[in-house]
C-alpha cells in the first residue's frame, strides 16, 4: 500500500500510518502521529497501527472464517425476515381486533340508544298508541313491545309495568352501563396507544436500547453434590421489580454423573402458582453437554426467546430430565431474594414431583432483562 501523507499543514509530510477506531472520537479514522498526540491522548489504548489492521484481517480472511461470516450474515438475514412477518402478522391480528372492537361498541350504543329512548321524550306514548291500532303488522308489533321491554317485569306468569323506583333503577343500570364502557374502553385503547408509542421510539433508535442480561442472587446458600434429578424439579417465584422484566434463562446446577444417553431437560414456564400444561406460556427442550462450562458449579440455560414476567404476577418454572442423573444442588434456600420471592408449587396428576421445596433444587438464580 502506497503512503499518504497527512493534509494538516503543521504536520506536513507525515504519514497516515495510524487508525482511530474510538466510537466517541469526533476525529476517529486514519491518522498521523501528530494527529494522535493533539486529538487521541484521552483513548490511545483505541488508535492502532494500519499495517496490524490489514495483518489481522488478512488473517481472519481465509474459508472457515468466511464460511462463519456467511452463516451468520444468513442468521441475521433469517432474523429480520422472521421479525418482519411477525410483525405484519400482529398488525392484522391488531387490525382485525380494532373492527370487531368497534362493530361491538356500535351494537352496545345501539342497544342502550333503544333502551334510553323509554327516558327521553313520548317514545312510550308512542308504542301504547300504536299498539291500540286496528291494523298491525307482525314488524310493527314486535318493534313496539320491543321499545317497552325494559319497562316490562313478568312475575309468576303475570306482567307487570315497573314502578317509578324499579324505572329509576333501570335508569341508573344504562347509566352504568355506559360508564363502565366508556372507561374502560378509554383505558385500554390509551394504554395501547402508549405502549405503540413506546414500540415506535424503540424503532427509531434500537441502537440506544443496550439490552442486558442481569444475573439474580442466588437463593441457595449451600451447595451438596448427590441430588438425583430424575423427575420435575420446579419453584414458583414473582418479581419483586415495579415494572415488567424479560426472563432469558436460568441457572442449572452441575452435573456429577452423565448417562450413557445424550442428557436434555424441557423447560416449561406456568403462569400461576401451579404446574398445569394448561397455563403453559413457554416449553423447550435443551441438549445438555458435558462440556458444558460450569461455574462454581453452575451453568446457564438460555430460552430461545425473551419470556415477560409482570410485576408480582406468579410464575412457576419446570425443568424436567429425559432420564436419570446425578447433579449438585441448592439448599437453606431463601424465601426472596433482591429480585423475587418464591413459593412451593403445586403439582397436577399428569405431573410428577421431585420432593422439591424452597429449601432445595437445582434452579439456584435466573437470567433476566430490564
Amino acid at each position: 500500500m502506497d503512503a499518504i501523507y497527512c493534509q494538516d499543514q503543521d504536520h506536513s509530510g507525515n504519514p497516515l500510518n495510524l487508525f482511530c477506531l474510538d466510537k466517541e472520537c469526533q476525529n476517529k479514522g486514519l491518522i498521523c502521529s501528530f494527529c494522535m498526540l493533539k486529538y487521541h491522548q484521552q483513548h490511545v489504548k483505541n488508535v492502532f497501527p494500519l499495517k496490524t489492521i490489514v495483518s489481522n484481517l488478512n488473517q481472519a480472511n481465509n474459508p472457515k472464517n468466511q464460511q462463519e461470516l456467511h452463516n451468520k450474515g444468513n442468521q441475521i438475514f433469517e432474523q429480520h425476515h422472521k421479525i418482519k412477518q411477525t410483525f405484519r402478522q400482529n398488525l392484522i391480528e391488531i387490525k382485525e381486533m380494532l373492527n370487531k372492537l368497534e362493530k361491538e361498541i356500535e351494537k352496545q350504543i345501539k342497544v342502550l340508544d333503544l333502551e334510553a329512548d323509554l327516558f327521553v321524550g313520548d317514545a312510550f306514548e308512542k308504542s301504547i298508541t300504536l299498539l291500540n291500532m286496528q291494523k298491525l303488522n307482525k314488524e310493527q308489533i314486535e318493534q313496539a313491545i320491543e321499545k317497552i321491554e325494559p319497562l316490562l317485569k313478568i312475575c309468576d306468569g303475570q306482567i307487570w309495568i315497573l314502578r317509578d323506583t324499579e324505572i329509576n333503577k333501570s335508569a341508573q343500570k344504562l347509566i352504568k352501563t355506559a360508564e363502565v364502557i366508556e372507561r374502560e374502553s378509554k383505558y385500554w385503547l390509551e394504554k395501547c396507544l402508549v405502549d405503540l408509542n413506546k414500540l415506535y421510539e424503540t424503532c427509531q433508535n434500537p441502537i440506544k436500547k443496550q439490552v442486558k442480561i442481569l444475573t439474580s442472587q442466588n437463593r441457595y446458600q449451600l451447595t451438596y453434590e448427590q441430588w438425583n434429578l430424575k423427575e420435575t424439579d420446579a419453584i414458583c417465584f414473582r418479581s419483586k421489580k415495579k415494572y415488567d422484566i424479560w426472563l432469558s434463562g436460568v441457572g442449572l446446577y452441575e452435573i456429577t454423573t452423565w448417562p450413557e444417553q445424550p442428557l436434555s431437560f424441557t423447560v416449561q414456564i406456568f403462569e400461576g402458582a401451579n404446574v398445569n400444561s394448561k397455563n403453559v406460556i413457554y416449553k423447550d427442550i435443551f441438549t445438555i453437554q458435558p462440556d458444558m462450562d460450569f461455574c462454581n458449579h453452575q451453568g446457564k440455560i438460555y430460552f430461545n426467546k425473551a419470556i415477560k414476567i409482570e410485576f408480582d404476577k406468579p410464575y412457576t418454572i419446570a425443568l424436567k430430565p429425559n432420564q436419570s442423573c446425578l447433579s449438585y444442588y441448592g439448599a437453606n434456600g431463601k424465601f426472596e431474594t433482591d429480585e423475587f420471592e418464591f413459593s412451593q408449587p403445586s403439582f397436577t396428576q399428569e405431573f410428577s414431583d421431585n420432593s422439591t421445596t424452597i429449601n432445595q433444587g437445582v434452579i439456584p438464580l435466573f437470567y433476566y432483562e430490564e
